[in-house]
């Protein structure tokens, strides 16, 4: 569904490339959880993956549309519509306006599966909601939108921790259920651990782990910091100071 080889990424002003060499290759339906340290190249390869970037040289490819969910909860519902009317707009092609009283019902359903209670507001303006809140139902939306691919990006980061663990379960379970190839980045180790069946770890604009199956499932989250500090004492040797970009 997604494939990646050689791609390189570098901005204007930056000493080093963002992004260097990455291959990468996601079957359908694959879950697949991204993790690192701040700039380490994370976001920048879920927008190269989106098309929001272009890679400076190698190639990437994509079978399907492509979803997402950004930190940003400006970004992906429109704050002057109504709850109703931004879901039933991330499922169609040519927005009718009929479309939204005949299937509010089957759009409530959905609502009242988050089991958030955020039902209650379907005919208000999204606007109005906290950032957690329109941050769930962008959640929704990408995952009912029918896009075969999906990209995550800190897609729980403004919840409150019981809001984030109903969020993250919903997420896993209709990844699992529409088999749609996702990938997801999380600072939340116990989200690392517990979601998702492969695990990347990127440092540097590098891919420098990459598990699944029993040497995923097999990992505490001490391994894991174990694994963090190991590529940040690589870095203090070979530039004398830790730096994360």
């Amino acid at each position: 569904m997604v494939q990646l080889q050689g791609v390189n990424k570098s901005f204007s002003g930056v000493f080093e490339p963002v992004l260097k060499k990455i291959n990468l290759s996601l079957g359908k339906g694959e879950y697949c959880v991204v993790i690192g340290a701040n700039g380490s190249g994370k976001s920048t390869l879920l927008k190269i993956i989106s098309g929001e970037y272009e890679a400076d040289s190698g190639s990437v490819s994509r079978r399907g549309d492509v979803s997402q969910v950004v930190q940003d909860v400006n970004k992906g519902t429109i704050p002057a519509m109504t709850m109703l009317e931004n879901i039933a707009l991330s499922g169609m092609k040519m927005p009718r306006f009929a479309f939204y009283k005949r299937h509010k019902s089957d759009i409530l359903d959905k609502v009242r599966s988050l089991n958030v209670g955020l039902e209650k507001y379907i005919d208000n303006p999204i606007g109005v909601l906290s950032g957690g809140q329109r941050q769930t139902i962008a959640t929704l939306m990408a995952l009912n939108s029918g896009s075969r691919i999906l990209l995550l990006d800190e897609h729980t980061s403004a919840l409150d921790p019981k809001m984030q663990r109903l969020l993250m379960e919903y997420t896993a379970r209709s990844v699992r259920e529409k088999e749609i190839t996702t990938l997801m980045i999380t600072h939340n180790m116990e989200d690392a651990l517990n979601y998702g069946d492969r695990l990347i770890m990127m440092h540097r604009g590098r891919i420098v782990e990459d598990l699944s199956g029993p040497r995923k499932s097999q990992l505490t989250i001490q391994k894991l910091l174990d694994m963090f500090h190991r590529f940040e004492d690589q870095t203090m040797v070979g530039d004398g100071g830790f730096n994360v970009d």
